[in-house]
């Protein structure tokens, strides 16, 4: 059963800023915490074609599992990216567009198609949940 879940965010940065934040590898640690935690993940902004071998702990203290995410497209001019992902029993396709908005403002639109099986509703709520934490993270680091 494959589930597609849609978050959007607005942010109160232009979309070169915004894409910039939303596709460095440092952020993503910052913005996960303390849902997640990463082991051995490479610092800086994501590229195209890049293969992201990491190991995953849920709330840092459930055993690291191997996770694996794979950049299959990351667009600097057309604020564009999408990752083919897996670990923990699951499947998922990210893709994040920003947009410009009004007043300076950006839209992040984050789309997630997730295959896990009988996981899959467990998984989308933890989504739901974790992505509205990256939402208010990015804020602070947005005005930092």
């Amino acid at each position: 059963m494959i589930r597609k879940l849609t978050f959007r965010h607005v942010y109160p940065a232009d979309p070169d800023r915004l894409f910039e934040l939303v596709t460095d590898l440092d952020t993503l640690e910052a913005v996960t915490r303390p849902w997640m935690r990463f082991h051995h993940l490479p610092s800086g902004p994501v590229r195209e074609g890049q293969v992201i071998d990491v190991d995953m702990s849920l709330f840092g203290f459930l055993p690291a599992r191997p996770y694996k995410m794979v950049v299959t497209r990351c667009t600097g001019a057309e604020h564009q990216m999408t990752s083919d992902e897996t670990g923990y029993g699951t499947h998922l396709v990210h893709r994040l567009e920003v947009r410009p908005g009004k007043d300076g403002r950006s839209e992040l639109i984050d789309t997630i198609e997730i295959e896990a099986g009988w996981m899959t509703p467990l998984i989308a709520l933890w989504l739901r949940l974790t992505h509205r934490w990256r939402h208010h993270v990015r804020l602070r680091l947005l005005r930092a």
